[in-house]
């Protein structure tokens, strides 16, 4: 509608206007506030992500607890590896010592005390000249009985000349003849008993079946392997070393051994001061204990070559050994590790002589350093 065309008072005109312009008014500030909480909706969801982003980082893992030991100077020799084999003190081929067939063998790997039966040989043949053998000797023990008494009624009458000489000395004479056929009688009884005894054969340490070298039903002679017996709990390191070395090593000397890649200290319990001409060797042997390796086993038994000599060294613990290099790690006064190359050298007991940037004094770690970095902060605890 055209105000102008029509005719209205002035106040009415007027109060029109202002309730266009009040009405116009109140659209922009609905349209600002419609435009100004979406621009809130929206930095509302701008700025969660920055709120997560700013969040407190989370706290850093304690430092790991490691064990340190002091890299000292001490005295050791210059070694040489033998290489030597795993034997058994006791090892033996058990044989027959009478003839007969077989009738059982112990199995292999059975364990047997000493005196335990390992195999027996059929007894029904040792048995009857067993039997045999004690009724003679009963026969021959009554005749010799009857002969002595007659020699002493012979030797009577003959006193009171009631009889001639030569009778009483036939009596005599048989009676002497009786005691020698009982006393050999005697001995084939004790031979008898022996064959017997003897056909059970039984052990002469204690030891393992470790092979059977006859079959039941098979026929055994004197001297015929029967069984090898081991003691396999009594064991020892056989090794061939120069003859230079027995001016360094001697019965009782406390060596390293070296078995299944584990090395284990040992006693030398002999030396055999006879040396080969060929090859200039003498040989050693290093008690073992039982369970620390097996019979036949390879073994290398490190002896001293030279005189002891002063070397820094650390525990064998402290080396970690890589397919690069051979490393320690050093524990400096800020309790951080840090790892240096070494090169190891003689050995003796828990010391292994190092050469690298290692010093008198300084703290290595023993226990705990595999899974380390570089530059890592430790928790140093001096080991037992």
């Amino acid at each position: 509608m055209n105000l102008r065309s029509v005719q209205m008072p002035v106040p009415l005109l007027e109060r029109l206007r202002r309730d266009t312009r009040m009405r116009l008014v109140g659209s922009a500030a609905l349209l600002g506030a419609i435009v100004i909480g979406g621009f809130a909706i929206v930095e509302s969801r701008t700025e969660a992500p920055a709120a997560k982003a700013v969040a407190a980082p989370p706290a850093a893992p304690p430092a790991p607890t490691v064990s340190i030991a002091t890299a000292e100077i001490v005295r050791l020799a210059p070694k040489v590896d033998l290489p030597g084999t795993v034997v058994a003190r006791n090892d033996s081929h058990l044989a027959a010592e009478v003839s007969g067939r077989i009738a059982w063998v112990a199995e292999v790997g059975t364990v047997v005390k000493q005196g335990d039966l390992v195999a027996r040989i059929d007894q029904n043949m040792a048995g009857m000249q067993l039997a045999s053998d004690k009724a003679n000797v009963a026969r021959l023990s009554a005749q010799l009985r009857y002969d002595r008494d007659q020699a002493t009624r012979m030797d009577a009458l003959f006193t009171q000349s009631a009889i001639a000489k030569s009778t009483r000395d036939q009596a005599i004479s048989t009676r002497d003849m009786d005691a020698a056929a009982l006393s050999q009688a005697q001995d084939t009884l004790a031979r008898s008993k022996y064959q017997f005894d003897h056909s059970d054969i039984r052990a002469p340490f204690p030891g393992r079946v470790v092979a059977r070298l006859i079959n039941p039903g098979e026929y055994a002679a004197p001297g015929k392997d029967i069984v090898r017996l081991v003691d396999i709990d009594s064991i020892e390191v056989k090794a061939q070393a120069p003859i230079d070395t027995l001016h360094f090593v001697h019965e009782g000397s406390s060596v390293t051994v070296e078995l299944a890649g584990k090395k284990v200290l040992a006693n030398v319990r002999a030396v055999v001061p006879v040396g080969d001409e060929i090859s200039r060797t003498i040989e050693i042997r290093v008690g073992l204990k039982a369970g620390q390796a097996y019979v036949g086993d390879a073994a290398k038994v490190y002896v001293p070559s030279a005189e002891p000599r002063s070397v820094l060294a650390v525990p064998r613990d402290a080396l970690i050994l890589r397919e690069d290099n051979t490393y320690v790690f050093k524990v400096d006064r800020k309790d951080v590790a840090t790892r240096v190359a070494v090169e190891a050298g003689t050995e003796e007991g828990p010391f292994v002589e190092v050469h690298g940037p290692v010093k008198p004094g300084e703290h290595v770690i023993v226990r705990g350093a595999e899974q380390l970095e570089a530059g890592q902060k430790v928790h140093p605890v001096r080991a037992s």
